[in-house]
């Protein structure tokens, strides 16, 4: 592990356990901040969408987001977010890999 390859500071948010509804009657997902680390932040898989209606081009890039694993090994996929600068990663699992407990790698999708 090269501790200097982390060099993106990133904000793990969690799901809020309360509900709120907004003026719509909806159901809104609340966030709240848990925690900051340095991180390695890769690119891995591009795609584009094309075909779409009024000649919409849409595309997705996945990212690698790799920490020290003690300063947060409990990210889950339906309960956590990656917040970085201005962008917003859904995280789509999360893997220590080996079980050796050194690095947490999480596979996250930037939202549109």
């Amino acid at each position: 592990m090269n501790r200097g390859e982390y060099r993106h500071y990133i904000e793990i948010w969690e799901k809020s356990t309360m509900e709120t509804t907004n003026e719509l009657g909806e159901c809104d997902t609340e966030y709240i901040y848990k925690k900051s680390v340095f991180a390695k932040i890769e690119t891995r898989v591009g795609s584009l969408l094309t075909g779409r209606a009024a000649d919409t081009i849409l595309s997705t890039v996945t990212h690698k987001i790799t920490y020290p694993y003690n300063e947060y090994p409990q990210i889950k996929s339906d309960a956590n977010i990656i917040k970085y600068r201005n962008k917003i990663f859904d995280v789509n699992y999360a893997l220590n890999e080996n079980f050796e407990d050194i690095e947490q790698q999480v596979f996250v999708t930037e939202r549109c």
